[in-house]
């Protein structure tokens, strides 16, 4: 029997495929996983993931990357699937051909005639008999997808090619196997994983696998994997959250934090996320009881909470999560973050250095020149975003020495001058992605050009860069963008203004939670109250909805204004997302 693991990144699947494979190791079966542990069983098929992943190869075309995808495909079924198969052996797959078909055809737009006559085609006439279908919304997916940087410490830049295109393109594919799905229910079973303990879950797929035992309704996605979302947020049999009408602001916050106690049991590093940047007594409270279990999580997201508990909180994970805790202090120029740098530093000296952006003071560069001798000249450079001198551009030339295009590029934001427009046009030979970002917040000739060329390919990297602009040519990219890109609405953080509300109310009934994230300080008058409202309402049951919901009304009322490149304030990512920064391993909080 072959049975493939299918669903969007950060779903889950990897994790739950390994698990059902144990579990049916455990009753007998012998069992060949074709990723066993996310790793593909051959290196022809490793060798082409790497070109597919490559960021560099930004500009690839949908049809190559279809290809490329097809023949790694290929060479699984011929080197690994079908002998498995021929000696009487069970199958797994994390991933496998429909996965392959929903990015080309449902994420990038091929045609469906043309995808599925590709993929029968290097199938050689194998496909699954089973498939899982593992479920979750996009948003969630990136809160997860933010966790493992952290915990395994990959940099910023260590993503994909197809993170470049952001949500958007998760939330397509995601329609598309769920389609497939619905298409054909003997074939599939839709889980999802979210609040749900993993070992019971890889239990309960198993036993389905084995004997086709129907799953638990907590498990199994109903009406196409929709239903659960109600389940989790509610923790009861169903229907909206204790019949409270999802657009009454009041109980904003206690479904928030009903959602976040439902999912704390089964994925404790999950809930710190869902609770990053949120002030107030409620979220406080909850982050000192994950503290022990998610240290590295709930340091991470204390940045922007400068209140005494949270500072208070720094200090007692300063031990067990230092790196994290550095992260976590920002640009913040107050006289206590500016110790706990001073304490931090040798412990963790790129998060300092990465947290100076716009501070040119000889404080700040103390604590780079520490951090330029623990060799963390990539997170120096992008600490002087905002920052100019002659220091900094000797830091920028040793960065293109060293070819750490990213990291030059990001140093370049907001520094104004020929000396800047220069590199920014020299970047562009090494690197487009790296000059675009130099271009954060610009509207020049080249920032025009850079965007254009890379909007089909990275509207993620495009919309971003685009952050606070206020220009014609800035409003047509977002207006093309939109229908794809929630990131456009991302780009419109804490802007007011007629352009940014015809978006927002545009892109609302599409994208919900990047709506609500664009407000910013907005949510706190009469116009962002009731476009909170309508995001609830459009998607009553949609975790990251609700999530995004609670933290811009909870901030907007704290007061908690966005970041914006400059004097003491770090380069953040839009639409009130918080970037977490990876770090080593810390042990867990005693």
């Amino acid at each position: 029997m072959f049975v493939a693991f299918e669903g969007i990144d950060g779903s889950g699947k990897t994790t739950l495929s390994n698990a059902v494979c144990e579990a049916l190791r455990r009753g007998g079966h012998a069992v060949v996983h074709a990723r066993e542990r996310g790793v593909l069983a051959t290196g022809v098929a490793r060798r082409v993931r790497e070109l597919t992943r490559d960021r560099a190869l930004v500009e690839m075309s949908a049809r190559a990357e279809l290809l490329l995808n097809l023949a790694r495909e290929a060479q699984q079924l011929e080197e690994v699937v079908r002998p498995a198969l021929s000696r009487g052996h069970w199958c797994v797959a994390d991933r496998s051909l429909h996965s392959i078909a929903a990015l080309a055809a449902g994420g990038r737009g091929l045609p469906q005639a043309e995808v599925s006559a590709a993929a029968a085609a290097a199938s050689g006439g194998t496909s699954p008999d089973l498939v899982i279908l593992v479920d979750v919304d996009p948003d969630v997916a990136r809160y997860r997808k933010d966790v493992a940087r952290v915990r395994s410490g990959r940099p910023r830049d260590a993503g994909s090619r197809k993170g470049l295109a952001g949500i958007g393109l998760q939330e397509r594919i995601r329609a598309w196997l769920l389609a497939a799905a619905r298409a054909d229910p003997a074939r599939w079973l839709v889980v999802g994983t979210v609040g749900q303990p993993p070992g019971e879950l890889a239990e309960q797929v198993a036993r389905w696998i084995v004997g086709r035992v129907p799953p638990s309704p907590a498990m199994a996605g109903a009406a196409g994997g929709e239903g659960r979302w109600e389940l989790v947020i509610s923790r009861g049999a169903g229907g909206r959250p204790s019949g409270r009408e999802p657009a009454d602001l009041d109980l904003l916050a206690a479904r928030f934090f009903d959602a976040v106690d439902a999912v704390a049991p089964a994925e404790p590093d999950l809930a710190a996320r869902l609770l990053a940047g949120i002030p107030g007594p409620d979220a406080h409270a909850r982050r000192r009881v994950l503290a022990g279990a998610a240290p590295r999580l709930v340091a991470r997201g204390l940045l922007d909470l400068a209140d005494p508990r949270s500072v208070a909180l720094r200090r007692a994970l300063a031990a067990v999560a230092p790196a994290d805790v550095a992260a976590s202090l920002g640009g913040d120029p107050s006289p206590w973050a500016s110790r706990l740098r001073e304490e931090l530093v040798d412990r963790a000296p790129a998060e300092i250095a990465a947290g100076l952006a716009g501070d040119g003071s000889g404080a700040a560069w103390s604590l780079r020149d520490r951090a330029l001798a623990a060799g963390a000249l990539a997170a120096v450079l992008e600490g002087l975003a905002g920052v100019d001198g002659e220091a900094a551009w000797i830091a920028r030339q040793r960065g293109l020495q060293a070819e750490l295009w990213d990291a030059v590029g990001r140093s370049l934001a907001a520094v104004e001058g020929p000396r800047a427009d220069a590199l920014r046009a020299e970047l562009v030979e090494h690197s487009v992605l790296a000059a675009l970002r130099a271009s954060l917040g610009r509207d020049d000739d080249l920032a025009r050009r850079l965007r254009d060329r890379l909007l089909a390919h990275a509207p993620r990297a495009v919309l971003r860069s685009l952050l606070g602009v206020d220009a014609p040519h800035a409003w047509a990219v977002r207006a093309r963008a939109l229908p794809l890109a929630p990131e456009a609405l991302a780009s419109i953080e804490g802007m007011d203004g007629e352009p940014a509300w015809a978006l927002r109310d545009a892109g609302l009934a599409l994208w919900p939670a990047a709506a609500v994230g664009s407000l910013g300080r907005l949510a706190g008058t009469a116009r962002g109250r009731d476009a909170i409202s309508r995001a609830l309402q459009a998607a009553p049951a949609r975790l990251g909805v609700l999530r995004e919901a609670h933290a811009a009304r909870s901030r907007a009322l704290a007061g908690i204004a966005p970041r914006r490149p400059g004097p003491n304030g770090a380069a953040p990512a839009p639409g009130g997302h918080h970037v977490f920064e990876p770090a080593a391993v810390a042990p867990s909080l005693a």
